[in-house]
């Protein structure tokens, strides 16, 4: 920014220009960054049926607080029923079958002996035998998987959480469970575990050599002013974004009384440490042209360096210096259009802003 500055009667009798000058300095090591966050559950468990059949009962509803083993619906499995009814029965057939061809086994292992009958026979009858038997195994474990598949007549709550969502064409009394569809919106409930919550913030690459893992971060919500919740950094995406520059990172925020929702929008505060704080200087030190912006440094004779510089980040009375000046270089801080490169000036040290 420009200004031009009047010079006293008693600076333009001495012949030269003065010139008012403060140090460039770092900006502080300690800042607080600010970004909106998108809060969602810890965890978010949709719950589906695992067998065919009719919702005979459902116990719970959307907002309710359930604990893990919790039940949450029956389901009725006439057809199931009725499977397992026959895999018992072909169990019993399979047992008998068994036997049948254990005693002929028997019967032919005794007859070789007095060459009524041949060593292939008693060969077939024994691989009759193993066979058998091998259908009682497999009835057997035809039986097991029905009788676990029964077990998931009854739904129950896989951790402790609250009920996000009832499917209301599933979840309903007389409700049609079919597995034979494969619908992915086919669940029942969907559980969430709301303490703690995580936080999604979207950093942008400048900031990112500061976020690491376990640095501090208060989340707060609009319509709470007067609550803080003080979470901590606990993972990253460990890539960028192309479109925006910025990175993926997790909070994770204490909510012991459910006040954080899952959607809600949130500020997240990062309370940062920069190793190498910027250089900054006063804003109205920045000379505007058309080949870039530049600033006017006195050195130690007093004699003005027209600079040009790189900025970086404007903080409203300070700019930020990525390169063309040096910590501790007299800068003036409200150069005139009259200011030319190796004028020699009078300088006068600039007060505090």
């Amino acid at each position: 920014m420009l200004r031009e500055r009047s010079l006293s009667a008693g600076e333009a009798a001495a012949g030269l220009p003065v010139v008012r000058v403060s140090p460039a300095e770092r900006a502080s090591r300690d800042s607080v960054l600010a970004l909106p966050g998108d809060i969602i559950a810890f965890e978010d468990s949709p719950v589906y049926a695992r067998v065919d059949g009719y919702v005979s009962k459902w116990t719970v509803d959307i907002g309710a607080k359930v604990k893990a083993g919790q039940l949450l619906a029956e389901i009725e499995t006439p057809e199931l029923d009725q499977q397992l009814n026959r895999a018992r029965a072909l169990v019993l057939q399979a047992k008998a079958n068994s036997e049948i061809a254990r005693i002929t086994y028997q019967r032919y292992l005794g007859l070789v002996k007095t060459a009524a009958v041949s060593q292939q026979d008693v060969d077939n009858n024994l691989a009759a035998y193993e066979a058998r038997k091998a259908d009682v195994t497999a009835a057997d474990a035809e039986v097991d998987r029905l009788t676990a598949m029964k077990g998931f007549q009854k739904i129950y709550a896989p951790f402790d959480g609250v009920v996000g969502a009832r499917n209301l064409a599933k979840a309903t009394t007389g409700a049609l469970i079919d597995l034979g569809s494969h619908d992915p919106k086919a669940w029942l409930y969907r559980i969430y575990r709301m303490d703690p919550v995580r936080v999604y913030v979207a950093v942008p690459q400048n900031y990112l050599p500061m976020i690491r893992d376990g640095l501090a971060a208060d989340v707060g919500i609009r319509e709470y002013p007067e609550r803080t919740f003080r979470g901590q950094v606990v993972r990253n995406a460990a890539s960028l974004d192309a479109t925006s520059r910025t990175m993926l990172v997790e909070v994770e925020a204490p909510n012991p009384d459910g006040i954080l929702l899952p959607g809600m929008y949130s500020t997240v505060r990062f309370r940062l440490v920069n190793p190498s704080p910027p250089i900054v200087v006063a804003d109205s030190s920045i000379i505007v042209l058309a080949e870039g912006p530049q600033i006017a440094v006195v050195d130690k004779d007093d004699v003005v360096r027209i600079r040009k510089v790189r900025l970086g980040r404007d903080f409203g009375k300070t700019v930020e210096i990525l390169s063309g000046c040096s910590e501790g270089e007299r800068i003036v801080t409200t150069p005139s259009d009259l200011l030319k490169d190796g004028a020699k000036v009078r300088v006068q040290t600039a007060g505090p802003s």
